[in-house]
């Protein structure tokens, strides 16, 4: 469903909240899906800087995420998107063929950095989709992969909070499915379960332990963020 130019046009940027928007941005990548699956993504307001800022990141995890991937869609992107891409990122390409070499043909590099900085941006995204939520002054976003185990304390986390609102949403057959919480008492407080592709195999990886992944994305203030990312 396409964002008209009416409704995104001077509106803030829902990235850095400080620039007036010029486009609209797909959350999620366009391209993370198959063609036959691209309709009613969400979409939201974004500035030049911000757009191209995360077009670099969701380019390189377009490229490498469907490696390590359950969703049998990911298996189609690997025999006919994935190639394509590669071809043009020559350097990308010379890097995932070497450390697979290295590692005899069991895994390939992955840079955590920039999926969790994606995944932090995709959060700021869906609050403000669902909820009009944005980060002001005094508010971050954070995301980390964690093992599936992890997920206990931030179930303890939402049920502290005060009958939270909540969204759950399956996107293009379950490529990208989420469950949001937004804390009542503190709209910018939200917390997303946020899987792609079904959820992605990290095995090998010294900073996922387990065979799986939980990506979790928080939004909220910066003292609470602080001490996630000193936590993850």
């Amino acid at each position: 469903m396409r964002m008209s130019n009416k409704k995104y046009k001077g509106k803030q940027c829902v990235y850095c909240v400080e620039a007036t928007a010029t486009t609209s941005d797909h959350v999620i990548g366009r391209g993370f899906f198959l063609e036959k699956r691209r309709g009613y993504l969400p979409q939201v307001p974004a500035c030049t800087s911000c757009n191209g800022a995360k077009s670099d990141l969701e380019n390189y995890l377009m490229a490498v995420l469907a490696f390590g991937a359950r969703h049998p869609d990911a298996a189609v992107n690997l025999h006919t998107m994935i190639p394509k891409r590669l071809k043009k990122n020559a350097k990308l390409n010379a890097e995932l063929e070497a450390e697979f070499a290295k590692s005899g043909g069991t895994n390939i590099p992955f840079d955590h950095i920039r999926f969790d900085k994606l995944c932090a941006m995709i959060a700021q995204g869906l609050a403000w989709y669902h909820w009009e939520m944005l980060l002001g002054h005094g508010y971050s976003a954070f995301a980390g992969t964690f093992s599936d185990s992890g997920a206990a304390f931030f179930e303890q986390m939402v049920d502290m909070w005060n009958k939270p609102n909540t969204v759950v949403e399956n996107l293009g057959e379950n490529t990208f499915s989420y469950k949001g919480f937004q804390n009542t008492d503190c709209p910018q407080f939200t917390v997303w379960w946020l899987s792609m592709y079904g959820g992605l195999n990290f095995l090998g990886d010294p900073q996922v332990p387990g065979p799986a992944s939980l990506v979790v994305a928080v939004t909220g203030p910066e003292a609470i963020i602080k001490r996630l990312q000193m936590a993850a």
